[in-house]
């Protein structure tokens, strides 16, 4: 029982004692964000009512959707390209570019690209989406909003808590995906790779609900480096799906360095700051040309 206690009381201590300090990577926005250490098994939280909060997953559920399409061989990784059909999507034109053709799993995932998502749902069937989710213990599991968006403002709900517990499960080989699975979709996550450290990560942002006057934006994964591994779910708030831009990965980012976890990018070093430029000297006269002596005219004495 003591034992439990200690524990119990070093995970607050830190969940306190760090969470004012990376809030300051949310520059105003309003957000939540937990960081778990396997290191140390400590978890590092910011607004914690929120992270405890059932939220649509948007796009971030392709994750664990696409791994359930390759591991019950909906589709397999040498042949998962499925045409693009613009008569199928009349509102295509409005879409991202890279939405509006031909994708594999891996394009669908670093794109996050719901109409492949759909396809995938109508070819594995509610049944098995069912007992698949249920298996992994993926949110509510409830996918009765429609094959084709249950996870965008609709039925499928999920805590920033369990986002992390899916990540961490899924890495760590525990949800019954066969290895070559978990490899493929490790290699298709990979958001940004430098000699110190990889992030990995699925995006996804939509409307909180249906009234669509405001969105959330997520993105989880985890981080490595050669022996240490570290976990994340972090959402924010915006008005429009515009407004995300980079900071999503710019707040796990910076809260990851603020750690100590990856190294801290390198201070930008302000030029010096240049003197004015002296005044050029002004132009010497010339000097007064000595009139000649007249001849036979005597030198004056000196008084």
């Amino acid at each position: 029982m003591t034992r439990i206690l200690i524990v119990f009381a070093a995970v607050l201590v830190a969940v306190s004692s760090d969470a004012a300090m990376l809030s300051g990577q949310f520059k105003g926005r309003y957000g939540a964000l937990e960081i778990y250490d396997a290191q140390s098994k400590l978890s590092f939280r910011v607004n914690t009512p929120r992270l405890a909060e059932r939220l649509t997953p948007c796009q971030t559920y392709l994750w664990p959707h696409t791994a359930i399409a390759l591991g019950t061989g909906v589709i397999k990784d040498s042949d998962s390209r499925i045409a693009f059909d613009p008569a199928k999507h009349p509102n295509a034109a409005s879409w991202p570019e890279p939405w509006r053709r031909d994708q594999t799993f891996d394009s669908a995932l670093k794109d996050a690209v719901p109409w492949y998502a759909s396809e995938l749902s109508t070819r594995m069937g509610s049944a098995r989406l069912t007992q698949n989710l249920k298996r992994i213990k993926y949110g509510n599991g409830d996918i009765s909003g429609g094959l084709d968006r249950f996870w965008d403002t609709s039925s499928l709900k999920i805590t920033s808590l369990e986002q992390v517990d899916f990540v961490r499960n899924f890495r760590d080989g525990k949800l019954g995906f066969n290895a070559r699975v978990t490899q493929l979709l490790k290699d298709a996550l990979v958001l940004e790779r430098t000699p110190e450290y990889t992030i990995y990560g699925m995006a996804g942002s939509c409307a909180h609900d249906a009234t669509a006057t405001k969105y959330i934006g997520w993105l989880v994964g985890y981080v490595e480096r050669p022996g240490k591994v570290w976990y994340y779910a972090m959402n924010i708030d915006a008005k429009a799906i515009a407004d995300f831009g980079t900071a999503r990965l710019d707040i796990v980012r910076g809260a990851m360095a603020e750690m100590g976890f990856i190294p801290a990018p390198p201070a930008l070093v302000e030029p010096p700051a240049t003197a004015p430029a002296a005044p050029a000297p002004a132009a010497l006269a010339p000097a007064p040309t000595p009139t000649p002596a007249k001849p036979g005219a005597k030198p004056k004495k000196p008084r």
